[in-house]
C-alpha cells in the first residue's frame, strides 16, 4: 500500500474513532424503559393526581389511587407515599397518617381502632379496621424528611392502633385473624375466609404486625426511647418465632394461613403466602425452599409478567377476570422482588422488574393508562379499572433491583448525623 493508502486508512481510523466519542453508546433497554415510564408519569401528572387537597372529614391533603378515586386507603397510602419519597415527597403522607389517627380511638369502647378507609364524607365501620401500615408510614416520612420532627408530635396516637389487634383479634395461639379479605385488601381471595367472618390467621397479617413492631422500635430508638423501643422489638421478634414454627407447612413448603377454629393451615397458595419473603421473616432455608419450590414454579406463581396472585394449579385460578385470583399486580411483583432480592435471587428480581416496567409501558403506549391488574401469560389488561395508585412503585424497580436499594426498608439507613452520634 502506498503512502497515500497509508494516511487515507489512518483519517478512516481517526473518523471513526471521533464518532464514537460523539455520538453515546446505546443505553440498556432497562435504562430507556425506565425513563420512558417516568416520562409517560410526569405526561399524564400521575404523582400530582394521587395527592388529594383537604375535603369534608379528611382535614389534611391525602393520598389516592388517583384517577377518580376520593377515598383514603390504608396501604395504598402507604406504598403511594413510598414511591413518592423519591420525589422528596413526605408530607403527603404525612397528612395522610393524620387523616387516619383523627379516628383513632372515635370508638371508645374498642381500644386502638382505626378506619379502614376514609372518604370526604364518612369512614369505614367496625368490624373492618386499618391494616397495619400506620407505623410503617410515620417511618417513611421520617427517613423522607431526614428527621423526627414529626413523628415526635404522633407517638402516642402511633402506638395506639397495635392494641386493638391485640385485644381483639389475637386467637389463643398468639397469631392475629383478619376479619375478611377484604379488611385484608385481597378482596377475593379464597385463603381468607369471610362467610364466616374472623376466623382466619392470615400469613400477610402476621408479617405487617411483624413490620409495625420493627417500625415503633426504630421510631422509639431514633428518638432515644430505648426502653420502649427494646419493648417494640421483642414483641416483633416473638411473632417472627411465632410464624416461622405455626404458619410453616413442612409438607408444602410454604407458609400457609391457619383456620383459627380448627388449628390447621388452609391450603390454598396465595401470593399472601410469600409476603415473609419480603417481610425478612423467613429463614434462609424456608426462604430458599419457598422461592425454588413456588416462586419460580411456571405452574405455580412465576409467569411471563411476573407473580400470580393466585397459583396456577388452585381450582379457582382465572387469570382473566379473577381479580386477586390470578392476575398479576404490581403490588406483587414488586413485594417478590424484593423478596428474591432479600434471599439471594438478584437475577430473578431483575427479571421481574424489567418485565413489569415493560407491561405497563405497553399498556400506556396502546391504551394511555394503567390497569390494576394484569394477565399473567400475555401482561394484557385483565377485567379491571383503572389505577394509578402503587403502579407508581414501577418507575424505580430496575434501579432497584440492580442497586440492592429498597425503599421500604426498616432498618437500613440513619438520619443526618446519626453515624457520627449514634443512635438518636
Amino acid at each position: 500500500m502506498n503512502d497515500l493508502g497509508h494516511r487515507g486508512v489512518g483519517w478512516c481510523f481517526l473518523w471513526g474513532l471521533c464518532l464514537s466519542l460523539l455520538v453515546p453508546a446505546a443505553l440498556p433497554a432497562q435504562t430507556t424503559n425506565s425513563a420512558e415510564l417516568a416520562r409517560l408519569f410526569q405526561q399524564y401528572k400521575y404523582k400530582e393526581s394521587s395527592v388529594r387537597p383537604p375535603q369534608g372529614l379528611l382535614k389534611y391533603e391525602y393520598l389516592v389511587p388517583g384517577g377518580k378515586y376520593t377515598q383514603l386507603f390504608d396501604w395504598d397510602m402507604y406504598f403511594i407515599g413510598v414511591a413518592l419519597s423519591y420525589d422528596h415527597q413526605g408530607m403527603s403522607l404525612a397528612h395522610s397518617v393524620q387523616d387516619f389517627l383523627l379516628f383513632s380511638g372515635v370508638n371508645d369502647n374498642v381500644g386502638g381502632w382505626v378506619p379502614r378507609i376514609v372518604t370526604p364524607q364518612g369512614m369505614g365501620a367496625l368490624p373492618q379496621t386499618c391494616k397495619p401500615f400506620l407505623a410503617q408510614s410515620a417511618l417513611r416520612v421520617t427517613r423522607t424528611m431526614g428527621n423526627t420532627d414529626w413523628v415526635r408530635q404522633n407517638n402516642l396516637a402511633l402506638s395506639t392502633p397495635p392494641v386493638f389487634w391485640e385485644t381483639t383479634r389475637r386467637s389463643s395461639d398468639g397469631l392475629f385473624r383478619w376479619f375478611n379479605g377484604v379488611e385484608s385488601g385481597v378482596d377475593n381471595t379464597p385463603a381468607v375466609s369471610s362467610d364466616p367472618s374472623d376466623v382466619t390467621e392470615g400469613v400477610d397479617l402476621q408479617c405487617y404486625l411483624y413490620r409495625e413492631y420493627v417500625a415503633l422500635a426504630v421510631i422509639m430508638r431514633k428518638q432515644g426511647y430505648t426502653t420502649r423501643s427494646g419493648e417494640y422489638q421483642q414483641q416483633a421478634d416473638d411473632l417472627k418465632r411465632l410464624i416461622q414454627k405455626k404458619m410453616w407447612s413442612e409438607a408444602y413448603g410454604v407458609f400457609f394461613n391457619i383456620d383459627s377454629r380448627t388449628g390447621k393451615f388452609v391450603t390454598i397458595k396465595s401470593w399472601t403466602n410469600l409476603i415473609p419473603l419480603w417481610a425478612g421473616v423467613a429463614t434462609p432455608e424456608q426462604g430458599q425452599i419457598m422461592i425454588r419450590q413456588h416462586v419460580l414454579n411456571p405452574r405455580e406463581f412465576w409467569s411471563p409478567s411476573g407473580i400470580r396472585s393466585l397459583a396456577a394449579d388452585e381450582p379457582l385460578y382465572d387469570p382473566q377476570a379473577g381479580y386477586w385470583r390470578g392476575p398479576v399486580w404490581v403490588i406483587t411483583n414488586y413485594l417478590l422482588m424484593h423478596g428474591l432480592m432479600n434471599y439471594g435471587f438478584r437475577k430473578e428480581a431483575r427479571e421481574l422488574a424489567a418485565e413489569t416496567v415493560s407491561m405497563l409501558l405497553r399498556d400506556l403506549r396502546v391504551h394511555g393508562c394503567m390497569r390494576e391488574n394484569y394477565q399473567p401469560d400475555t401482561g394484557e389488561p385483565a377485567r379491571c379499572e383503572r389505577l394509578v395508585g402503587w403502579n407508581l412503585l414501577a418507575e424505580h424497580m430496575q434501579e432497584e433491583a440492580e442497586t440492592g436499594s429498597d425503599p421500604t426498608s426498616l432498618t437500613d439507613w440513619m438520619l443526618p448525623g446519626e453515624a457520627a452520634s449514634g443512635e438518636k
